[in-house]
C-alpha cells in the first residue's frame, strides 16, 4: 500500500529524496550570481547600519543578541520577498516542469514500493489523474505552504 496519502507526506518524501535540497542549492546559486544580489546585500547593510545607529545600547550587547535584533529589524522589510520575486527560475516553464517531474517520480517510486502503480500511467500531481470522491484541488494553497519552504533555514 502507498505510504503517501497527504500533501505533507509528499513533501516529506520529496525532501528525503534529496531533490528539495538540490533545487534549493540551484536557486541559491542562481540568486548569488544574479544582478539583484548586490542590491540585496546593500539594502541589508543599510538596514543593519540604521538599526545600529538608532540603538546605541546594541554595541554593548552580546553578538548573539545584536544579531537577533538586526534580524528582527530586517524582517520588518519585504527585501527577501522582493529578491525571491526577481529569481527568474521560479517562473521558467522548464524549471517548473522539472519540479513537476521530480514530484511525479517521488510519487511513482512510492507507489512501486507499495505495490501500486499509478492508474493508466497518470499521476494526480499534475491534475490529470483521476480524483477520489471528495478530494479537493490544492491550488488554493500558497506555494510556500505546499512546498514547505519556510522551515528550511540551513545554508550552504
Amino acid at each position: 500500500m502507498s505510504t503517501i496519502k497527504t500533501p505533507a507526506q509528499l513533501v516529506e518524501e520529496f525532501k528525503k529524496s534529496g531533490e528539495f535540497d538540490r533545487l534549493r542549492r540551484e536557486l541559491l546559486k542562481e540568486f548569488r550570481q544574479s544582478e539583484g544580489m548586490p542590491a540585496f546585500l546593500a539594502r541589508v547593510e543599510d538596514i543593519a547600519k540604521q538599526k545600529l545607529a538608532s540603538d546605541p545600547k546594541l554595541q554593548f550587547m552580546p553578538e548573539a543578541n545584536v544579531t537577533r535584533e538586526i534580524m528582527q529589524e530586517l524582517e520588518r522589510y519585504p527585501i527577501v520577498e522582493r529578491a525571491v520575486s526577481d529569481v527568474s527560475s521560479l517562473s521558467n516553464p522548464t524549471f517548473l516542469a522539472g519540479v513537476r517531474d521530480s514530484v511525479q517520480k517521488t510519487l511513482q517510486e512510492d507507489r512501486k514500493a507499495g505495490g501500486q502503480g499509478a492508474p493508466n500511467g497518470t499521476s494526480q500531481v499534475n491534475g490529470t489523474g483521476p480524483k477520489a470522491a471528495g478530494q479537493q484541488d490544492s491550488d488554493s494553497e500558497s506555494s510556500a505552504e505546499s512546498m514547505d519552504l519556510e522551515d528550511d533555514e540551513s545554508s550552504d
